[in-house]
């Protein structure tokens, strides 16, 4: 099923927000919005994860190294690696990854 997606399309509330995309077999693909200050924590995952800035700014830690993203700004996020983000303003962005476990 086609159809056209507004990667906006997705409100800030107090939590982190997350609305899926599409989600198949081998990936999914996940739109998320964080109010300014809201923090993933730092964890590690078994596959490579893709983060691409749509709205806002973002530190996002990826080993020992924090990048500051903007909007069209996209990082890969390697297996095995420490990563965490956190909103330094209100942000919107596409997080892809490949099927596995997400602790």
């Amino acid at each position: 099923m086609n159809k056209i997606i507004d990667l906006k399309d997705i409100e800030y509330s107090d939590e982190i927000n997350k609305k899926l995309v599409f989600d198949n077999e081998q990936s999914s693909l996940t739109l998320l919005a964080f109010r300014a200050g809201a923090k993933r924590s730092l964890h590690c995952d078994e596959k490579d994860e893709v983060a691409q800035i749509i709205e806002g700014l973002a530190d996002i830690t990826v080993g020992d190294v924090v990048y500051r993203l903007k909007p069209g700004e996209m990082i890969i996020m390697p297996a095995r690696t420490i990563h965490g983000l956190k909103a330094v303003e209100d942000t919107k962005m596409l997080l892809l990854r490949p099927k596995h476990i997400h602790e």
